[in-house]
């Protein structure tokens, strides 16, 4: 009984290692292929592209945004870590619950920034359009201290 026991346990075990049918292959897009999409709640120019997973869903994700020049978003925070890497342009950012130009510091392109949960912050592309990569965990959304 105790072998029958065993080798039930090993078969089950095997089917488990190997019961992983799925063909994996690699994920990929060029820039060209990206799709730039307008959200319902972005109502001043701005685009984003949904790279990896859904940020409205939760799970892992990596989102683009496009901010057009002379753009800026007011104050406002999120509920998670925001991991940002600047892909074009020159992003500015300030902390604070009101925007401030004088509290704007520039990330050009290659940048990397990390806004902690809660923080509130701001930001505006000055110079020219600006592409940020958005990456997280969970359901992002934002929420707005100044109106």
């Amino acid at each position: 009984m105790k072998r029958l026991k065993l080798a039930v346990l090993v078969c089950a075990t095997v089917t488990l290692m190997l019961g992983d049918t799925t063909r994996k292959e690699i994920i990929a897009c060029t820039p060209q292929q990206v799709r730039w999409f307008t959200p319902s709640y972005y109502t001043d120019g701005r685009e984003r592209a949904q790279l990896f997973g859904d940020s409205s869903r939760g799970g892992a994700w990596i989102d683009r945004v496009r901010m057009p020049a002379g753009k800026r978003v007011l104050a406002h925070t999120h509920p998670q870590d925001e991991l940002v890497t600047v892909i074009e342009g020159t992003w500015y950012v300030g902390q604070g619950t009101r925007f401030n130009s004088k509290e704007l510091k520039a990330y050009p392109p290659g940048s990397f920034i990390v806004i902690p949960a809660g923080i509130a912050h701001f930001v505006e592309a000055k110079d020219g359009t600006v592409i940020v990569q958005l990456n997280g965990n969970g359901k992002f959304h934002t929420d707005y201290v100044e109106k």
